[in-house]
């Protein structure tokens, strides 16, 4: 099953939870804004009336006791700024404590002063073409209401809506600075464990130390931790089945090829003696195979090279061209290189093998030699459907066996090869067209006619 690609371009995990974390208090802050806004006007709107309607019994009681005095002084309202009202008993308007609130148009409807006749009541409503608070309270030969203007409250409110709404933009402010500063603190042993995760490889699987608590982190590393030491253990063993098995396998081989050896002294025939070289070299290739997987259980895949001066050309891709038939070469110069001729022949055969089993035959398999200053540059190139590009930064990895088959050793070995001489192995892929590219120092001849 292949792994799906990480997605690139996205926030930080520590700032998406910080701006979770402000999203939350965001809404929260919201929330307290418009409860305090619904709390204050019930509150402003509740003192109202309970205002109003103490005024109507304090006035309905003047009349009906027929005490002296004026009404205003006994009504005061929460601004100061009431209007006494009196109805008859069939609701129509006798006076008003302001001529403006005599008129018609001010008067509350005969049928709500009519109810207010059995018991006191409240009345809202527009009075005059403006919005009134009434409180109305019966006495012996009528009703009386008294009378205030809520404008006040809504300026009231918008002061407080006002002082809400930045405190509220204040407090969001704030939160996405210790949001930010929290996930820091709550994410800093996540951090830690994938700095020290990104340090293991195949060559280094130690167990990530941690002294914390028992929480989610501490469960998370000590998984990781299993699953090292699981692959510690796998590796361990696949090292040893290579050791044993390679062993097991060089004494036949080196029996095959003294077989080979003494049979090609014997051979009278040209051709069988042409067909016993090729033989005698896939031998060779074979335990050079056997050496690497010997070498790869010791934990390195390419011993030291025996450096010669070598052409690339004729010493190389020649003999590798003939190996596959119907391979094509095409040749810029020999190309003069200082290293180990069956280690760079063993390169490039095992490019050249990962390029055929690919294309599916020699046929569409190109091998050329080229130079880039002091460089030799050597391509192997094919026609086959291409490396998948969630394939193409594992290809060079011991084992990694992509959609071609093979064991996953050539291209691994082919890399380490080149770094032994001091060179690189790159690759470019599409579908129709996949070339890997071979760089390697070109070996520095001096002319004798300076000396």
């Amino acid at each position: 099953m292949s792994m799906r690609p990480l997605r690139t371009g996205g926030l930080p995990l520590t700032w998406r939870v910080a701006a979770t974390a402000t999203l939350a208090i965001a809404v929260l802050a919201v929330v307290a804004v418009l409860a305090a806004y619904l709390v204050v006007r019930s509150s402003l709107y509740s003192d109202l009336r309970t205002a109003l309607r103490e005024d109507a019994g304090a006035v309905a009681q003047l009349y009906r006791e027929g005490s002296q005095g004026s009404a205003s002084t006994r009504v005061t309202g929460p601004t100061g700024g009431v209007v006494v009202q009196v109805y008859d008993p069939m609701g129509n308007l006798l006076v008003a404590s302001k001529p403006e609130f005599e008129r018609a148009q001010a008067a509350i409807p005969p049928s709500d002063v009519a109810a207010a006749r059995r018991s006191s009541l409240m009345w809202s409503g527009k009075l005059g073409g403006k919005p009134m608070e009434a409180a109305l309270a019966p006495f012996d030969v009528g009703v009386v209401a008294v009378l205030a203007d809520p404008s006040y409250i809504g300026m009231a409110l918008t002061g407080l809506s006002r002082a809400l709404l930045i405190t509220g933009l204040a407090l969001v402010v704030l939160s996405a600075g210790v949001g930010y500063a929290v996930a820091a603190a709550a994410l800093r042993p996540i951090a830690r464990l994938s700095r020290l995760a990104s340090r293991l490889g195949p060559d280094r699987l130690e167990t990530i130390p941690y002294e914390g608590p028992g929480d989610e982190v501490g469960r998370l590393t000590e998984s990781l931790n299993g699953l090292l030491l699981r692959l510690r253990e796998a590796i361990d063993a696949q090292r040893a089945f290579l050791a044993e098995t390679s062993h097991e396998l060089r004494t036949p081989l080196t029996s095959l090829q003294g077989f080979l050896e003494r049979a090609s002294r014997h051979a009278g025939d040209p051709e069988a003696q042409r067909d016993l070289q090729d033989a005698r070299r896939v031998s060779r290739s074979m335990n050079r195979l056997v050496e690497d997987l010997l070498q790869l259980s010791r934990g390195e895949l390419v011993p030291e090279i025996s450096p010669h001066l070598v052409e690339v050309g004729e010493d190389v891709l020649r003999p590798v061209a003939e190996e596959f038939p119907g391979v094509s070469l095409s040749l810029d110069g020999d190309g003069l290189v200082l290293g180990d001729p069956d280690r760079l022949r063993q390169l490039v055969r095992n490019l050249v093998a990962n390029a055929v089993r690919a294309s599916g035959g020699s046929d569409g398999v190109e091998l050329g030699l080229a130079g880039d200053g002091p460089r030799v540059v050597l391509t192997v190139t094919d026609d086959g459907p291409g490396i998948p590009a969630e394939v193409l930064p594992h290809i060079f990895e011991k084992f990694y066996k992509g959609t071609g088959g093979g064991a996953g050793l050539g291209l691994a070995i082919a890399q380490q090869i080149a770094r032994h001489h001091g060179g690189s192995v790159a690759v470019t892929s599409r579908p129709g067209r996949t070339t890997f590219q071979v760089r390697l120092p070109g070996a520095e001849v001096g002319d004798d006619s300076d000396a």
